[in-house]
């Protein structure tokens, strides 16, 4: 009777450490998305790689799930060798394709073929990369987010450029070369509009 005790006792205990490592999981995972939805893709990666670790070497449909959500982290950090290589072994071991992610990963492409033609100050190939990038679906990127305020300013939309460096900053406060910005395009705005009523006050 004693032994039948303990080995319902070992059970429960296996039951509870099994069900609280999925919870951990599901949490991990959850706070993954969250992270990549506010833009924060670091944070994101941090939260699958640990909900992976944490699975302890279960394959199932959950770590697929994080799998495909890690591969996006990868692509918004730039880390494009690392994404398309998971995104093989998920496609290998599902049989499946995926596509958008595909497509995600070739417009990252065109995001950092955009910051290399705005360094070059080739605006031209640099609006071509940028509207590339629309086409192919991708959102909610960083980089994105950056090089898009940065052509606006080298194309002379100051006001555009402005607003899109304080959403910008908004979102990244951390970024002091953004800040700086943010506090040029303010000065050159108040100065154009200064510019635009002096002129109409001599008319």
């Amino acid at each position: 009777m004693q032994c039948k005790r303990r080995i319902i006792l070992l059970f429960l205990m296996i039951l509870c450490s099994l069900t609280a490592c999925k919870n951990v999981v599901k949490e991990y995972r959850k706070e993954g998305i969250t992270a990549l939805e506010k833009g924060d893709a670091k944070k994101a990666l941090e939260n699958f790689n640990l909900a992976l670790d944490k699975s302890k070497g279960k394959v199932g449909t959950v770590q697929f799930d994080i799998l495909l959500y890690k591969v996006e982290a990868e692509i918004h950090l730039g880390k494009l060798g690392d994404a398309a290589e998971d995104l093989k072994n998920v496609e290998t071991l599902t049989g499946k394709k995926y596509e958008k992610l595909t497509d995600l990963i070739k417009a990252k492409e065109c995001v950092q073929s955009a910051g290399e033609a705005l360094n070059k100050e080739d605006l031209s190939s640099a609006r071509k990369y940028l509207d590339e990038v629309k086409a192919k679906g991708l959102t909610n990127d960083r980089e994105l987010e950056y090089n898009e305020a940065v052509y606006l300013e080298k194309a002379g939309e100051w006001k555009k450029a402005y607003e899109a460096f304080t959403q910008y900053s908004s979102r990244y406060p951390e970024d002091s070369v953004a800040e700086r910005e943010v506090q040029f395009l303010e000065n050159r705005v108040k100065e154009l509009e200064n510019n635009a009523l002096l002129s109409a006050g001599k008319q």
